[in-house]
């Protein structure tokens, strides 16, 4: 979002680029039609003006789809920093504000230990803590993000 404008350029000089070969290809046609003698050169022209249009289109698109992410994600992240916030006012977690904030809590067993999975609603970056016996941290690792676990 901070480099809105340059992405807005980029989307207006995409478009600019994108009618303009569109008028090419216009033009490719209606000499293609009055010099039926070069028609194959006007094909090969014509189907690279069509690959040229192709690729603006997919990269405008991509550039629109990723705008979409963007706000729609960080619609969600502010409903978990207002709640983060709450707590934070509050001083303390309620059950409410739990049940919004945790979507579940898996405990299984691993190794002949007891290991807690703890998936939040929030779409933060997970990290994990690894702890000795006497419950001091010994590393903090932040984890690539995965859709299924």
């Amino acid at each position: 979002m901070s480099n809105k404008n340059s992405v807005n350029n980029k989307l207006k000089h995409l478009n600019t680029s994108l009618e303009q070969r569109k008028s090419d290809q216009k033009e490719i046609l209606l000499e293609r039609i009055r010099d039926r003698e070069h028609a194959d050169i006007y094909t090969e022209m014509l189907e690279k003006c069509e690959s040229d249009i192709q690729k603006l289109e997919d990269e405008i698109k991509s550039i629109q789809d990723y705008n979409s992410t963007i706000k729609k994600r960080k619609a969600e992240m502010k409903d978990s920093v207002e709640i983060i916030e709450e707590i934070i006012k509050e001083g303390a977690i309620s059950d409410a504000n739990l049940r919004l904030l945790v979507n579940k809590i898996i405990i299984f067993e691993q190794d002949k230990k007891l290991k807690i999975k703890i998936k939040l609603n929030a779409k933060f970056q997970r990290h994990k803590d690894c702890y000795n016996d006497n419950g001091i941290v010994l590393e903090k690792i932040f984890i690539k993000i995965k859709q299924n676990y």
